[in-house]
């Protein structure tokens, strides 16, 4: 198991941080935002698309779980502080008191999507230089089959498996999409989490280019329900 390396004897109480309520002398998603990410185009740019990172549709995916304590919460943490994580990909882990609206982003930092995690969201994570036939396949599936999710670029991922899923304790990684298994992971680990069932909508909204409810299985079940029956298997 991996933990965020936050002193948790304060990450609570600095900015007295309420989840889900604007506070600019904690987190007000508007604030400090550079603490995470810089803004650089770096995170979200391939910068040599003529040379896309190969496709191995004989690497298998590799699905990792993490074994979390049964009362497992993460912590809050305001803008005053930074917050590491000791896996590239976490899948668990403390995080920014305000989490981003469902949907997908030009660019997300970890410490924001991991709080939709902990809603019950499906993370959808893919490296900017990965195939963008394989982006478009996993992203119809993410779309069609949960409202909860968060879709955005990630330099973190491996040349190997430029494509990951990530859930409440686990991670898909993948390089080329498989289908079924995709669907699989999202059906069995979607609406997990501490707060899996919960179904406010976020407040972070940096660089969001599509709300999930306005497509997919957002448009159709909201955000209380997972289903893959909708997409249409023979245009994946």
């Amino acid at each position: 198991m991996s933990c965020p390396k936050t002193n948790s004897s304060i990450r609570r109480t600095i900015g007295f941080s309420i989840m889900g309520v604007s506070n600019s002398l904690c987190d007000d998603a508007k604030s400090n935002l550079t603490v995470d990410w810089n803004l650089s185009p770096i995170n979200y740019t391939c910068f040599h698309p003529e040379t896309r990172f190969p496709r191995s549709f004989d690497a298998e995916p590799l699905l990792e779980c993490d074994n979390l304590p049964p009362k497992y919460v993460p912590g809050h943490v305001c803008m005053d502080q930074e917050i590491d994580y000791t896996d590239p990909i976490p899948t668990h882990g403390d995080h920014r008191p305000l989490w981003p609206k469902f949907g997908e982003y030009m660019f997300v930092p970890r410490q924001r999507w991991l709080h939709n995690i902990e809603h019950g969201a499906v993370v959808m994570l893919y490296h900017p230089c990965a195939y963008p036939s394989e982006v478009n396949r996993l992203r119809t599936i993410v779309k069609g089959c949960v409202g909860k999710h968060v879709i955005t670029p990630s330099t973190l991922l491996t040349p190997e498996r430029p494509l990951a899923l990530v859930a409440w304790g686990c991670r898909l990684l993948m390089s080329a999409v498989d289908d079924e298994m995709a669907m699989k992971f999202i059906q069995a680990r979607a609406h997990k989490g501490p707060e899996g069932t919960y179904t406010k909508e976020g407040q972070y909204e940096l660089w969001l280019l599509n709300e999930a409810k306005s497509s997919g299985a957002g448009a159709k079940y909201g955000y209380s329900k997972v289903s893959c029956d909708a997409i249409d298997r023979t245009a994946l």
